[in-house]
């Protein structure tokens, strides 16, 4: 069972397990109980993201780095394909009526 991933915080780490998830891959978080360390302990050193499958490490490896680049990528805004409303980058799903962002 290796580490693949170590999170800034407890967001990121539940961000790559989804990923991870939906790749087809078993994978769960550590160091959740040491949060209230950080500060005196750098995030990094306390929150990881274990692989339960040692066959999937280089898959999940791929994950991970296509992850991490789309974090970088600035959002646009998108406009709802149920109601037409425009809605804003940081949103979701639409304001209006609920649709959710769609995944170019």
């Amino acid at each position: 069972m290796p580490l693949i991933y170590r999170a800034a915080n407890m967001v990121e780490a539940q961000l790559v397990v989804d990923e991870l998830q939906s790749g087809g891959m078993e994978a769960h978080i550590t160091g959740s109980y040491l949060s209230g360390a950080i500060g005196e302990l750098p995030p990094s050193d306390v929150i990881g993201v274990w692989l339960l499958q040692e066959r999937h490490t280089d898959r999940a490896r791929e994950i991970i780095e296509d992850f991490e680049a789309s974090r970088k990528l600035p959002a646009a805004d998108w406009q709802c394909a149920q109601c037409s409303e425009p809605v804003g980058r940081e949103f979701g799903a639409c304001w209006n009526c609920g649709t959710s962002k769609p995944f170019v």
